[in-house]
């Protein structure tokens, strides 16, 4: 993978962004590339390496991100480690949500006081759509 130029490979894979430069493509389209080992998925890996994003066990959607920052901020400040962002602890939170969380309903488990919201159906990938507090008000 050395040999490549991040700077000029230009993607000649797939129908949506073949033609354009690696650099352009979405963190999601070569994060699929990766996880699938779809087209010069090496090429993707490199690009995710070089913008400092890493291969997550689960998905977290804008939405859950919006979500988190408006409704359950204090949520994250109390159960965040040091130096812990939004995004880092959703991913985080979420995970143990799975492995530890009280079952709500089938796509809802409940975890710190949150409710969590998964897609069904999404394989090996979980997709974690939104988070609501369970109580009323965050505070």
């Amino acid at each position: 993978m050395g040999d490549v130029d991040l700077s000029r490979y230009v993607l000649d894979f797939g129908k949506k962004h073949r033609g354009e430069r690696i650099q352009r493509i979405p963190a999601s389209y070569l994060l699929w590339m990766v996880r699938d080992h779809c087209g010069p998925y090496a090429v993707a890996q490199a690009e995710l390496d070089r913008r400092g994003i890493k291969l997550l066990d689960i998905e977290i959607s804008g939405h859950a991100i919006d979500a988190a920052s408006l409704r359950i901020r204090k949520t994250w400040h109390e159960n965040r480690e040091k130096a812990e962002g939004l995004h880092g602890w959703l991913c985080r939170a979420a995970l143990d949500a799975r492995a530890l969380g009280e079952k709500v309903d089938e796509d809802c488990l409940a975890w710190l006081g949150v409710k969590w919201v998964f897609a069904s159906d999404r394989g090996e990938w979980p997709l974690l759509k939104t988070v609501v507090p369970l109580r009323e008000k965050e505070g």
